[in-house]
């Protein structure tokens, strides 16, 4: 796995660098500065297979490099794990919004990071030096993904990947106690849709939904994943939302799905809508238990239609 360092004290990459390479990660580049690993990342050939990235550095700080890191094609799915010597709900956020797959806080634990760089490897389909390569099945470009992938929604400021929702649920857990909330929004067309577009249409979809909750749910600070199944997922600050509030905001959302005209190349026109499921209080939990909440919030919402018909009268 090929790896790109970054931080301002030279006396943490070296114990960065030696720390991996006893994992068996030796493929290690070490950089000091932002602009030194912008120009390291141009030069490099082929690309890096994930960053560490320190928060906190002079010139330009380490999310703006995330950010223009994540505008790089060849680098919108690498691995970026932010490290910093805080662990405020701020910079938390600040890191994923800008990008990053996962958080640590300094001081670090060693054996966490193997075990995050380890990780990495696994969702690449490779191994530490002296191991075997996994076998990986090329895909051509425009394999359509599969109607129950978290895929991510691209063009949308405060969405993340929803394995990232869940590092930074994990993450919020280790900080001061934090009152967060999860809600669900099911699009119940979502199968039929998937079927009759294109992925890039599909992907418009995704991005037109994603962006008119996100201009109408009531609730602060939230980031926004897309779970599959047509669920998508919102967590952030908990705020009381009533009945009333829930109806509100799913008709202000379906308002702006139907001002939109889609269709299928050749296709019959399609509107969209969303139904609102109910928000989950996510609490002063461990990392694991909101982690948990977070996924019994999005299979609540994906099985609503079936519940439905199983208590209907």
């Amino acid at each position: 796995m090929k790896i790109l360092a970054v931080d301002d004290d030279p006396t943490f990459l070296s114990l960065l660098t030696a720390v991996l390479a006893s994992a068996g990660f030796k493929d290690i580049t070490a950089v000091t500065s932002a602009p030194e690993a912008a120009q390291t990342i141009v030069d490099a050939h082929p690309p890096f297979d994930c960053c560490f990235i320190d928060m906190r550095m002079p010139e330009i700080e380490g999310d703006y490099l995330c950010r223009w890191i994540r505008r790089l094609p060849e680098y919108r799915d690498t691995a970026i794990l932010m490290i910093t010597a805080t662990s405020e709900k701020e910079d938390v956020e600040n890191a994923f919004l800008a990008g990053a797959s996962d958080y640590m806080s300094k001081p670090i634990d060693l054996p966490e990071l193997i075990s995050r760089a380890r990780q990495f490897a696994r969702d690449l389909g490779k191994k530490p030096a002296g191991g075997k390569k996994a076998a990986v099945v090329e895909q051509p470009a425009t394999t359509q993904a599969a109607f129950s992938d978290p895929v991510k929604i691209e063009g949308v400021r405060r969405s993340l990947k929803l394995t990232a929702m869940e590092n930074y649920l994990l993450q919020l857990s280790r900080s001061e106690a934090t009152d967060l909330a999860a809600v669900a929004f099911r699009v119940p067309d979502a199968a039929s849709l998937h079927l009759r577009c294109a992925l890039e249409d599909f992907s418009r979809i995704l991005t037109i939904t994603a962006k008119a909750i996100l201009a109408h749910v009531k609730l602060p600070h939230p980031f926004i994943s897309y779970a599959g199944y047509g669920v998508f997922v919102i967590v952030a600050d908990a705020a009381e939302l009533g009945d009333d509030d829930r109806e509100a905001i799913e008709g202000a959302i379906n308002a702006d799905l139907a001002a939109v005209q889609l269709a299928p190349e050749g296709g019959t026109p399609f509107s969209l809508r969303v139904d609102m499921m109910e928000p989950q209080k996510l609490g002063s939990r461990t990392g694991q238990q909101m982690a948990d909440a977070l996924y019994h919030t999005i299979v609540r919402a994906e099985t609503a239609p079936l519940r439905a018909r199983i208590t209907a009268p």
